[in-house]
């Protein structure tokens, strides 16, 4: 029979402290186990990898409603999307979630549209983020001066006037961190 307590050879607190312990982080009422640094590592290396903006349109086609709202020579998919959503791409996009320009357009049109153009297999691909207004020049001043410099007619246009479409910035999908 072998003697009780820890002059007894229990090493059972020891082997304890060898092993690797896991982070833990008392949010109150619910235990957190903070993830494992090479899990969180992997990911960040996926994260990385060069097909990332192909993953990331993926998701936000599978999500989001399609739209023709202009042409391009070389091919174009434009989705509808709102400002919250833009949180979902690169951080270095996040400024323009509360842009004033494109929050205008928003609140007048009651969508912004992302979209890719260009042909993914010769490598030459281009995400815009565009918002709906029209061509004037006090206009074209406001959103250069916000961000977008640039315009395209829509496909579709108004019966009164004909100047309706979309000023727009070009938009990186992959991370620069």
């Amino acid at each position: 029979m072998r003697p009780a307590g820890p002059e007894a050879g229990d090493n059972s607190e020891a082997a304890g402290q060898a092993e690797e312990r896991v982070p833990v982080v008392d949010a109150g009422e619910e235990t957190l186990i903070l993830g494992n640094p090479q899990d969180l590592e992997r990911l960040e290396q996926e994260e990385q990898q060069s097909d990332f903006p192909g993953r990331l349109w993926e998701g936000f086609r599978k999500r989001y409603p399609k739209i023709q709202a202009f042409d391009s020579a070389n091919g174009c998919e434009i989705l509808t999307i709102k400002p919250q959503d833009i949180g979902l791409l690169p951080r270095e996009n996040w400024n323009y979630g509360n842009n004033s320009f494109l929050l205008h357009g928003y609140y007048n049109y009651r969508y912004l549209i992302l979209a890719r153009i260009g042909d993914e297999t010769k490598g030459r691909t281009r995400y815009i983020l565009g918002v709906p207004g029209n061509y004037y020049s006090n206009e074209k001043y406001m959103a250069s001066m916000f961000g977008f410099p640039h315009f395209v007619l829509a496909r579709k246009q108004p019966s009164q006037d004909g100047r309706f479409g979309y000023w727009y910035t070009d938009v990186r999908l992959e991370n620069q961190d």
